[in-house]
């Protein structure tokens, strides 16, 4: 993450953030447990960044592993303490709570693209690794792998080709929010559906058919863009080329598309993907379209509350003075023991590194005096 200049006063937006000076090298932070953080240490290392007092943070490896150069990838899965990350071909897992770890190469080729992996069962342990090769412009090639972690032993390998899901989101540890390739009208079109791994079977419902009819693109990157306890995700609509909100209801009925282009600062930006709370009340993106003096892309941070109180269930955004410049988001929201729940990313002043905080009561301070600044306004 690209760092800015230092505010040393409340700007226009409310919002003073809390740099925490690093005692050493961290590399990316994901959500992990009990206030904590997961990174990656100086050593190539899963580790955990924890908190003392208002200001102070220590970081300390989990595990010993897997110690190499892993890629700009850190996934994890907090509730049962899984880790996984990437170096080249090489897919690393650490389960952290089995003491269990497997470097491993499902598949080697150089013609189709490694994807992330997805849990598909947390009670047995089920990892689910895609590949996918791009046929031509319209058309992918798909192979999946299913790894137990618990037994060391892959379980299920589809077909060499003529497989037709692409996984996106499990949405319990059988059903999983997919793609399928189907054809019509002699070209090939990726079409939305459930699909249920054990069983082999598609099901189509009102929501996945709203997905397809609204021509959204689901942005498949771990715990981003999803929440299913609160039923709701986060689209791209290839239409107008903007991010819109799913909501459904227990059912999969109910289904209500809605663009947020109303909530951007001015036309021609766009929000990316949109980085979830565990409780699904705060949500933070970047706001693209900036340009900087030498006409470079810069973004902006935006938090938003995720409330049934604002119109479509999410507040206006409230937007941070410092530019980034916006690439693949490692950052997560944490309960810190001081501020209450934070959202957290890597920030660098020259060559100090350091770990931002943005308060979530100063942005929700931010949104009710707005609130009450339009109410006045109205009065008047």
């Amino acid at each position: 993450m690209s760092g800015g200049r230092e505010i040393d006063r409340i700007g226009i937006n409310g919002l003073v953030p809390i740099d925490i000076r690093s005692p050493g090298f961290f590399w990316l932070v994901q959500p992990w447990k009990d206030g904590r953080l997961a990174t990656i240490d100086g050593w190539g290392r899963f580790a955990e960044i924890s908190f003392t007092g208002a200001n102070r943070m220590a970081i300390r490896h989990l595990i010993n592993f897997p110690r190499v150069g892993l890629d700009r990838n850190l996934l994890t899965w907090p509730g049962i303490g899984l880790i996984a990350s990437t170096s080249g071909k090489v897919h690393h897992l650490a389960a952290i709570d089995d003491n269990k770890t497997k470097s491993h190469v499902p598949l080697l080729s150089w013609v189709h693209h490694e994807m992330d992996p997805r849990l598909f069962d947390s009670q047995e342990g089920l990892v689910c690794y895609p590949y996918i090769w791009n046929l031509n412009r319209n058309d992918v090639d798909v192979q999946l792998f299913v790894y137990s972690y618990r037994e060391d032993r892959m379980v299920y390998e589809s077909p060499e080709r003529g497989f037709n899901v692409l996984p996106i989101f499990a949405m319990d540890n059988q059903n999983v929010l997919s793609y399928e390739r189907s054809s019509r009208e002699n070209r090939f079109i990726r079409k939305c559906i459930i699909y249920n791994w054990r069983t082999k079977e598609n099901i189509a419902n009102d929501f996945t058919n709203a997905i397809e009819r609204y021509d959204i693109s689901l942005i498949s990157r771990h715990l981003f863009n999803m929440h299913l306890g609160k039923r709701f995700l986060f689209g791209y609509n290839n239409s107008s080329r903007q991010i819109c909100k799913v909501t459904w209801d227990e059912n999969y009925s109910d289904v209500t598309v809605t663009p947020l282009s109303y909530l951007l600062p001015s036309e021609g930006m766009r929000f990316s993907d949109f980085v979830i709370s565990s409780d699904g009340v705060w949500a933070s993106t970047f706001v693209t379209g900036y340009r900087g003096l030498r006409n470079e892309r810069l973004s902006k941070r935006a938090f938003f509350h995720l409330n049934g109180r604002y119109p479509n269930g999410i507040s206006m955004p409230v937007i941070t003075e410092d530019y980034e410049t916006r690439q693949w988001d490692y950052s997560a929201f944490v309960n810190h023991p001081v501020h209450g729940l934070c959202f957290a990313q890597e920030w660098h002043k020259g060559r100090r590194q350091y770990l931002r905080l943005y308060k979530m009561s100063d942005v929700l301070a931010e949104i009710n005096r707005r609130l009450l600044e339009a109410a006045n306004s109205v009065i008047r």
